[in-house]
């Protein structure tokens, strides 16, 4: 439940290669350190239950740094948090949120030029709540691309069941933004119980 996309890491496999022919050492060097350290990011915790909320934001920042720079259509994103407690108090499952942020870049904001991905932490009542938001194409419309290719995600159907198992009062939601009957694009959301390490 918690692999990588294999065509992630074949794409940043070729990637790697494709510095190193170019003779970009610098480029090359960041690059390796940034998937060595996801890697050992992902491998370290695919046996715990829970990490640190701080662990689980680096490895997204690092996830979603390779994909910009293997990404045809440059995009941005943000991560914020308004929360209550330290990130490093705050307990979550690990790789519970990249698996939504992927779909955003794989299928949301894929096609579109100046794509935008902005990912929210807070604590509301015991809760720690999760917004995944793009600008991208609107989920009904990359759902209907994905059946076109026969393209079922596992992780994503994976990652639904970890977040419903976590509980009864955990909830998620798939929303596409619009404004004028214009799609705008798409936010998830979701909560989970609100975990410490005390």
């Amino acid at each position: 439940q918690l692999q990588m996309n294999p065509h992630f890491v074949f794409n940043v496999l070729n990637g790697i290669k494709a510095l190193g022919n170019a003779g970009k050492v610098d480029d090359l060097n960041k690059t390796i350190s940034k998937f060595s350290s996801l890697l050992r990011s992902v491998l370290n915790t695919s046996r715990k239950d829970d990490v640190s909320l701080a662990e689980e934001i680096k490895t997204l920042e690092n996830y979603v740094s390779l994909e910009q720079q293997m990404s045809h259509n440059p995009f941005t994103y943000t991560i914020n948090t308004k929360l209550s407690l330290d990130t490093e108090e705050i307990m979550i499952p690990p790789m519970l949120v990249q698996p939504f942020v992927e779909n955003s870049i794989k299928h949301g904001i894929k096609s579109i030029k100046d794509g935008d991905i902005t990912i929210n932490f807070f604590d509301y009542k015991n809760f720690l709540h999760c917004e995944i938001i793009d600008n991208g194409v609107g989920i009904f419309y990359s759902q209907k691309e994905k059946k076109k290719k026969d393209h079922a995600s596992l992780a994503l159907k994976v990652t639904k069941e970890r977040i419903k198992n976590l509980g009864s009062e955990t909830s998620i939601n798939f929303t596409e933004l619009k404004e004028n009957r214009e799609v705008l694009g798409t936010k998830v959301w979701f909560k989970i119980p609100l975990k410490t390490d005390f």
